[in-house]
């Protein structure tokens, strides 16, 4: 089968979708079938083989925004879609982004190659966006016209289908298992320590982590260290807001991290935390998991609807530093649940196995053929 992918983002440009399309692929290309890559015109992503790079050039952050570059690029991207469909001739298109979707869906109509497009955020019903991104997003679906959808959670699978998306199933995102556990856990210090990784900006709840770490240095008993590493547009607001706060000791930014380091990170961590205010299935929870590291984390995507003894993490409400330090607390004192929430946290990752989702992904594929 030759494969298709689009997509926004590709390693080493930072995002969830960059993730998923380089295993996907890596996997594909493993079962002996063809795949190729078009995407997005940034510095971090190398060309190589079988990479097509469209558009503008951009960076990784900016692609997040619909800037006036960006529709070029898009714009560009629909034209030069035709000539690559007709050079490739895939049997399938496999889609990351619903904009992306749409600019594509004309050639793969022209050529008769299904499609199949990947919602890895689902916006449509969320408050925090604007209602003008949440009505272009449903109607981008629609008159994208896949031939399937997928979501990596049942409440966003639930969600299109109530809003009439009937073909959208379920495609978990997955995880390099023995790449995050092939480490050594390093010495422990002294300080308790935290660490969280994701793009430095408001959808990732960092304020409210930074909150909590500030009603947490007056009661614990141990020292604690925040550890956050990222890059993204927030990085100001958060500089300022550690130190208004006074934590400027205890909650540190380290910037952009390559896996091999975030690995590193895991390694010394007593514990990670994600207080995302919105996602469909955090990828760096998923590497927490593998890693064996204790996770907290908010009720978001596929742990918005857990049961109240789900014991894999500790799920908090979102936009809540109160609780959310309140479950940090737990976390440092009570040494038997915390190896608890780790065991069982492993064990959910060897759920989420990249082989096992590539497998769910090429079902599909044949599904619409």
């Amino acid at each position: 089968m030759k494969i298709l992918h689009v997509s926004k983002k590709y390693p080493q440009a930072l995002g969830g979708d960059a993730v998923v399309v380089f295993n996907l692929r890596r996997q594909q290309q493993a079962a002996g079938h063809d795949v190729v890559v078009v995407t997005s015109n940034c510095d971090e992503i190398s060309g190589a083989p079988g990479i097509y790079k469209f558009g503008l050039r951009d960076t990784p952050a900016k692609l997040d925004e619909i800037t006036p570059r960006r529709i070029i690029s898009l714009l560009m991207l629909f034209f030069r879609m035709f000539a690559i469909v007709r050079k490739e001739r895939p049997d399938v298109i496999h889609t990351h982004s619903i904009d992306i979707a749409y600019v594509v869906s004309l050639a793969a109509h022209v050529y008769r190659i299904p499609t199949i497009h990947t919602f890895h955020i689902v916006t449509f019903y969320d408050k925090h966006q604007s209602l003008l991104r949440r009505k272009v997003e449903l109607w981008l679906a629609k008159k994208a016209k896949p031939q399937a959808t997928t979501v990596p959670n049942t409440y966003d699978l639930k969600k299109l289908h109530q809003a009439g998306l009937d073909q959208t199933v379920l495609l978990p995102n997955g995880v390099d298992l023995p790449f995050w556990r092939a480490y050594v856990h390093a010495d422990q210090t002294a300080d308790f320590i935290f660490v969280t990784v994701g793009r430095l900006e408001q959808q990732k709840g960092y304020e409210y982590l930074v909150r909590a770490t500030a009603l947490l240095a007056m009661t614990l008993p141990v020292s604690l260290r925040v550890i956050i590493a990222g890059e993204g547009s927030q990085k100001a607001a958060l500089s300022e807001l550690i130190q208004r706060e006074h934590v400027e000791d205890m909650v540190t930014l380290v910037g952009r991290k390559s896996p091999e380091e975030v690995r590193q990170l895991l390694s010394q961590a007593d514990a990670a935390v994600f207080p995302s205010l919105y996602e469909t299935t955090p990828v760096t929870m998923l590497e927490a998991w593998a890693a064996s590291v204790p996770v907290i984390v908010s009720s978001v995507g596929i742990l918005r609807e857990v049961p109240a003894d789900f014991d894999a993490a500790y799920v908090v409400p979102p936009e809540d530093e109160e609780t959310l330090a309140e479950a940090m607390s737990q976390c440092v004192i009570d040494t038997h649940m915390r190896q608890l929430v780790a065991d069982n946290g492993y064990k959910e990752a060897t759920k989420y196995t990249w082989p096992k989702v590539a497998q769910t992904a090429e079902a599909i594929y044949r599904s619409v053929q």
